[in-house]
């Protein structure tokens, strides 16, 4: 089968939704597919302004997409996220392009927009009223649309499944939940139940409002306000040093621990080295962060978004507290470092709950969508 995945992300493999394209390609050219990834730098870098991007964005991936059938040959398949794939998807139905259309969501754009309000109500930032009517009028609109044509939709959640299905884009038996995997290299020397770590608190992912950093902040400024003097870790931040020890009070910031984006072999080591994970998004597409975590027995806190939902069973392979509640977080994170035996079993548990979420199991699932879309293709 021939491929073609598209999405306007950077070309950053460490980046979460980037890795996604690259080891689906990784494992779709083991299996002796044929995959080619346009990513935002072979998209261009015109318009630069975000509000004219959103707006020409579905354009700009055709005229990318075109460009890469004249000069590879056609695809069978192009699976493309989000609002990229409006134009992609009408000519596919319109059986103009030559190729079943898959529409991929990495996270569906209308629940992080409900985030983002929520956000604006609990006054973490302001929503100027241009963003509030501009962004649902073109984005979200052309994000329905693209589900609506394609030949199937791809997401990554039951939440977000659901809410596609409310909104009738498309019928139950359209819309496929693959859940991502992770590199052979994560389950290669997965540390022993009993290894010694002492790392304290590791927090991996963007500093930014969706991942609920405000929520962490006040959540460990407690702790240590209550004497406890635990380490806390922020791996991959990807903003100012400074920006991130602001978050946290003056007390808590000799605590913290600020470290770059790094490769991953650097991660596990962090996912190996500390003692729970602490996940306090308010909204995800899946959460890659948690399940990596759960493949190195680290015992995580997690609020019940993405791919917590169906992983993190509370008290069996995690702990599960409310989205915007630093007093439960500090709570939960404090039971979690005083009891290395609760430590212990939740993490064991998790560990078999997630070993065989592979990279690998998500391209074969991902395989079987691409021949029911290109069967669905066959009869418009």
């Amino acid at each position: 089968m021939r491929i073609l995945l598209v999405g306007d992300y950077p070309n950053d493999p460490r980046l979460g939704s980037t890795k996604v394209f690259l080891k689906l390609q990784e494992e779709f050219r083991a299996l002796g597919h044929t995959c080619d990834v346009l990513l935002a730098d072979t998209l261009g870098a015109l318009p630069r302004n975000r509000h004219a991007r959103q707006l020409l964005e579905p354009f700009v991936a055709l005229r990318a997409v075109r460009r890469a059938f004249r000069e590879s040959g056609p695809y069978d398949v192009v699976d493309v996220a989000s609002a990229e794939g409006l134009w992609l998807a009408a000519l596919g139905r319109a059986r103009l392009l030559g190729a079943a259309v898959v529409s991929r969501s990495n996270g569906l754009e209308h629940l992080n927009y409900r985030r983002m309000l929520d956000d604006h109500e609990a006054g973490l930032w302001r929503k100027p009223l241009m963003k509030r009517w501009w962004y649902p009028a073109v984005r979200l609109s052309q994000v329905e649309m693209a589900a609506r044509l394609a030949d199937r939709l791809i997401v990554l959640n039951e939440g977000d499944r659901d809410f596609a299905l409310s909104r009738r884009w498309k019928p139950y038996a359209a819309v496929d939940l693959v859940p991502h995997g992770v590199s052979t290299k994560f389950l290669t020397d997965v540390p022993a139940v009993d290894r010694p770590r002492g790392r304290g608190i590791l927090f991996c992912g963007t500093w930014d409002h969706m991942k609920g950093v405000h929520y962490l902040a006040s959540a460990f400024s407690r702790l240590v306000a209550q004497g406890r003097c635990s380490n806390l870790t922020v791996l991959g931040g990807g903003v100012p040093e400074t920006t991130i020890r602001q978050s946290f009070s003056v007390e808590a910031q000799r605590h913290v621990t600020v470290v770059d984006r790094v490769s991953e072999d650097e991660v596990i080591a962090a996912y190996r080295a500390h003692d729970v994970l602490a996940f306090t998004s308010s909204y995800e597409g899946f959460g890659m962060v948690l399940l990596e975590a759960m493949t190195q027995r680290l015992p995580v806190v997690s609020t019940p978004v993405g791919c917590a939902r169906s992983l993190v069973i509370h008290e069996r392979t995690g702990l599960i507290v409310p989205c915007r509640d630093p007093e439960a977080m500090a709570a939960a994170l404090a039971r979690m470092l005083d009891d290395k035996a609760r430590r212990t079993a939740l993490a064991e548990r998790a560990f078999d709950l997630v070993r065989g979420m592979t990279w690998t199991r998500s391209a074969i699932a991902t395989l079987a969508v691409y021949e029911r879309a290109r069967e669905v293709h066959g009869h418009h």
